[in-house]
């Protein structure tokens, strides 16, 4: 099976386990987290069908941690997995979730699918080719300077460390994933996030660059996956909008966290 077609299944599969536990689930504290039985049934999916097509094979989920060879090198192939980035609003029955899924090469993204099953929206990339919405090529972006009135995706809580200026509006929705697609859409001009974690932000990443968008550190330089391969967050804050318009972002920002 091609990579794409693979990945679409896979997180389509598990969005469909999601949904149908979407409503019925309570939540429960992991840590200064929230979780339920919903995130672990769609991983258990998601990781029971890489196993099965990739045997042996580095992944790194939400839920289950890290499993497989280790460490990652240049030429090792793993997988960053998301069974629900959004788990809050998840359990609030709001429809800003979704399924990331992303296969890895050393500290790349090679491919990526991210199904948003509220909304019926498939998302997917594989590294030198177009980006697709529900099969469709996504349009490259326009690379255009924010407004007053540009929405810029940032945390969904005040992160004291993190100061963000930005003439346009501030939206959240409490799902990394969710706002890097908005942003590959063109429907945000980017997206500012406090340290995130491999799988929040792998798959997402390789669509924004698909559609002329750029991922990057707050000090800019590109992330290197393998570097946070084992479930830590990253060093840094993230910034993403069109690759024109990622340095703007990044002046506009200032992280005094460690």
């Amino acid at each position: 099976m091609a990579l794409r077609a693979f990945l679409e299944d896979v997180a389509r599969e598990a969005g469909g386990v999601a949904l149908g536990f979407f409503g019925k689930v309570e939540t429960e504290h992991k840590g200064t987290s929230i979780v339920s039985e919903a995130d672990r049934a769609a991983e258990r999916l998601i990781l029971s069908r890489i196993k099965a097509e990739f045997p042996g094979e580095y992944i790194l989920a939400e839920e289950s941690g890290a499993s497989g060879d280790d460490p990652i090198g240049d030429d090792t192939c793993w997988w960053a997995v998301d069974p629900i980035d959004g788990t809050l609003a998840y359990l609030s029955n709001l429809p800003f979730w979704a399924v990331s899924v992303a296969r890895m090469l050393g500290g790349r993204v090679v491919g990526g699918a991210i199904y948003v099953p509220a909304l019926g929206e498939m998302y997917s990339a594989v590294s030198g080719g177009a980006a697709h919405k529900n099969g469709a090529p996504l349009d490259l972006l326009s690379g255009e300077p924010p407004g007053d009135h540009t929405p810029l995706f940032v945390p969904c809580s005040e992160i004291e460390a993190l100061d963000i200026r930005f003439p346009g509006k501030r939206l959240s929705v409490a799902a990394i994933a969710v706002h890097l697609l908005y942003a590959a859409t063109g429907s945000a001009y980017g997206v500012v996030s406090e340290p995130t974690r491999a799988y929040d932000i792998a798959a997402a990443d390789l669509i924004l660059e698909c559609v002329g968008g750029a991922v990057r550190y707050l000090s800019g330089e590109k992330i290197d996956y393998a570097m946070i391969a084992d479930g830590r967050r990253s060093p840094e804050p993230v910034v993403a909008a069109a690759s024109g318009q990622v340095d703007w972002l990044r002046g506009q920002v200032s992280w005094s966290g460690d």
